[in-house]
Order: C-alpha cells, then sequence, then structure tokens
C-alpha cells in the first residue's frame, strides 16, 4: 500500500463536488470544489493502520494551540463549510508527513527510488505522447487523473519556439508549472540526500527523467531554479572538495558538463514565448491579494476562501481572475492574516528552521517557485510530495539520533 501511494502521488484522479459556493460569475472553478482523491483513500488506509503511532505523533501541546488558532480562522471565515474541508486536508498533510517519516523505514532506499522512478518514466512517457498528440491521451491515463484537453481548449498552457506554438505538456497536473516544481522537488531531493548514495543507478535514473520534465515543461521559473540550484550544488562541491586535506579524485569535467550542459538546454526551451501578459496578470493578482491583506490584516479571509475573497474586485481578464495569487507568502498572508498568520509561522519557527537546515536546496526549491505560483498550496500532487519528503527528510534526525545512542 505504501508503494502503491509513492508510485500514486503524480495522480489527481478523484471525484469533484461542487456546491452553490464553487461558482463565481457562474463558472464552476475547481479550487472551490470539495473532491475525494484516489490517493485519499490510500492515505485513509495508511493512517488507520498505524493509528497510535500517529496519535502520538500528533500529541503535544503545541499541536492543540496551532489547531485552536486554526479554528479562530475557520469561525471567522467567509465560508465555514469550506474552511472546514482545507482544516482536514491539513490534518491529512501532516499524516502524510508521518507516513513520510516511516517510509524509509519500512521500504529502505532501493524500494523507495523504484517507486519514484515508475511514476518518473510514467510521467515521462504520457508528456512525450501529450507533445506529439498535442492534446491528451485520455483511456487508462485518465485514471491517473490526466484531465481532457485540446490546442482548441480554452485557456489551454501554449508556448511558441521558430513561429511554431504548440501545446504545453500536462501529464496527469493542473498545469505544466504545477509538473516542473513537482519534479524539481524530485530532482532536488533525490540529487541532495545521501541516503540514496548506495542505489546509484536508480538515483541517476530519476535524476535524469526528472531533469527532462523540468525541462519539457516550459515552464521558465522552474528551469531558472533548476540553473540557479544545479550551479549551486556544484559550486559547494568544488569547495569542499578544495577544503579536504585528503586527497580524492575530483572529475572536474564532470562537475563543468552538469552546469554546462543544462545552460546550453536551457537557452532552447527558455527562448520559447508563452502568454503575453503573464506579468500583467500576476500582478494584477499581487495587487488584490495586498488589498485582501489590507482589509482583513488579523484572521484573513479564511483557509481556502481566498477567491471568495477575491471575487469582489475587476478584472480585465475575467477567467484569469479565477487564480489564487501567484505568490506562496501574499497567499498564506490573505487567508490567515498578518497576526493569525504570524503567530502560526511563530509557533512552528524552530521545526521549520530544522528542516531548513537539514536541506537548504529543498528550501530554495519552494522559495524560487513559490515567489511566482502558487502550486505548494493549492494543488493536491504538488502539496502531498512536499509534506511527504519534507517527512522523509525528518526521519533522518531520529535516525541520526539512534546511530549516536549506539
Amino acid at each position: 500500500m505504501l508503494f502503491a501511494f509513492i508510485i500514486f502521488l503524480p495522480s489527481q484522479f478523484g471525484k469533484y463536488l461542487f456546491f452553490d459556493f464553487s461558482y463565481i460569475d457562474g463558472i464552476r472553478v475547481d479550487y472551490l470544489a470539495l473532491v475525494i482523491f484516489f490517493n485519499d483513500i490510500l492515505i485513509f488506509f495508511l493512517l488507520l493502520l498505524n493509528f497510535k503511532k500517529l496519535i502520538k505523533f500528533l500529541a503535544s501541546k503545541k499541536t492543540f494551540f496551532f489547531f485552536c488558532l486554526i479554528f479562530v480562522n475557520i469561525l471567522l471565515s467567509k465560508n465555514f463549510i469550506l474552511s472546514s474541508y482545507h482544516l482536514v486536508r491539513l490534518i491529512e498533510l501532516l499524516g502524510v508527513f508521518f507516513i513520510g517519516k516511516e517510509t524509509l523505514e519500512i521500504l529502505k532506499e532501493k524500494k523507495f527510488l523504484l517507486g519514484l522512478l515508475v511514476f518518473c518514466l510514467i510521467q515521462l512517457s504520457l508528456v512525450t505522447l501529450q507533445i506529439k498528440n498535442q492534446g491528451s491521451l485520455q483511456g487508462i491515463f485518465y485514471f491517473l487523473g490526466e484531465r481532457y484537453f485540446t490546442l482548441e481548449t480554452p485557456a489551454i498552457a501554449k508556448a511558441s519556439l521558430a513561429g511554431v506554438e504548440f501545446i504545453r505538456p500536462y501529464g496527469t497536473f493542473s498545469h505544466p508549472n504545477s509538473l516542473a516544481g513537482f519534479f524539481l522537488l524530485i530532482y532536488v531531493f533525490v540529487l541532495t540526500d545521501k541516503r540514496f548514495n548506495q542505489s546509484l543507478v536508480l538515483k541517476g535514473m530519476i535524476i535524469l527523467a526528472s531533469s527532462i520534465l523540468v525541462f519539457v515543461s516550459f515552464s521558465k521559473v522552474a528551469i531558472v531554479a533548476f540553473l540557479i540550484i544545479t550551479a549551486s550544488l556544484v559550486i559547494r562541491q568544488l569547495l569542499r572538495s578544495s577544503q579536504r586535506k585528503e586527497e580524492e579524485f575530483l572529475c572536474l569535467p564532470c562537475l563543468i558538463a552538469k552546469v554546462f550542459l543544462p545552460f546550453v538546454l536551457s537557452l532552447v526551451f527558455l527562448q520559447a514565448s508563452g502568454d503575453p501578459f503573464t506579468l500583467t496578470k500576476r500582478l494584477e493578482l499581487a495587487k488584490n491579494s495586498l488589498e485582501i491583506i489590507r482589509e482583513q490584516p488579523i484572521v484573513g479571509v479564511g483557509l481556502g476562501n481566498y477567491l471568495l475573497g477575491q471575487e469582489k474586485y475587476p478584472s480585465s481578464f475575467p477567467l484569469w481572475l479565477n487564480q489564487p495569487v501567484h505568490n506562496l507568502f501574499l497567499l498564506y498572508f490573505s487567508e490567515l492574516g498578518l497576526v493569525l498568520g504570524g503567530l502560526l509561522a511563530f509557533l512552528i519557527r524552530k521545526e521549520m528552521a530544522k528542516l531548513m537546515k537539514k536541506n537548504l536546496f529543498l528550501a530554495l526549491v519552494i522559495l524560487l517557485t513559490g515567489f511566482f505560483d502558487h502550486y505548494w498550496l493549492t494543488l493536491p500532487q504538488n502539496r502531498l510530495l512536499l509534506f511527504f519528503v519534507y517527512g522523509s527528510l525528518a526521519s533522518s534526525f531520529s535516525n541520526r539520533k539512534l546511530v549516536s545512542k549506539s
């Protein structure tokens, strides 16, 4: 069941339930729907089988106080049902964090990497076929969460290269940018975690597949973040090797190639032009978000209620207005308020600092992509992966303590 959960991490197959509050100006909005995903069923049974350990994991005064603050936000939100639904989602994400902590103790590194490789290859195959087909494939891929789309689908993500317009591949994701961020996090996680060095073949295949998926998504933010992080890792490796007194083999051409090849590829993929109004749209959403924060500085509009708070503002791009603000920090403070959001951040500051210190490059992925998009807070696959990866990262703390005690 745990192996199946890993393989289905990129899936968004589920049942969407739409209510009156799920519509804005008569348009049905997925972000305002209540959804039951196939992954939710797997998560439920995984947590049920480990119920006692889960309760022990969640049982603390800090956790209790954290949810008390969240409950205040829900009581004062624009829509109580929608906020309550997102509270359940938050509890589920903490459960996924717990699952991440236990995963490597159950599956071990090789099986864990095998699960990641399986879904990387599935997504790579699907993305390749979508580019060739210039649309979705459906069939069995529908049951992995692939949505139906063609080149004529309204608001579909397109790019243009050398005068040729084409669809940016979606895989089983809601948007190519979401796909890019997902596999950028996989790339950095597998590349930087030393626990995976015992299975170099699997590790190398995952790094290659996830790198290709980042580039073919044509997400400029993700590609630039990929280049920054890769260059930083190579520089760090060079500095560490120069400081070591013992002699060791250092393949300098290999390190140069690690940076040079992605930079050459980026010259091709970054030339593709997308929506010419993307900057204007994002600035408009940011302006709306700042207005929401100004009007609701204490507790915000409520968990998951951002679009309900934004609907009163006029827009030059009506369909685009049904999108959350493309900035994690503005979205966070819009829904939770400066005061309540600040208290929650202060409450978990030590845990966050510990995880960031453990792997700064993972945090850099979230910061670089999150400054220009919202999917780490709003889209199911990205949220699950984020908490799952950081749960796995947290497990290394306990493993290290066990080693030191021995």
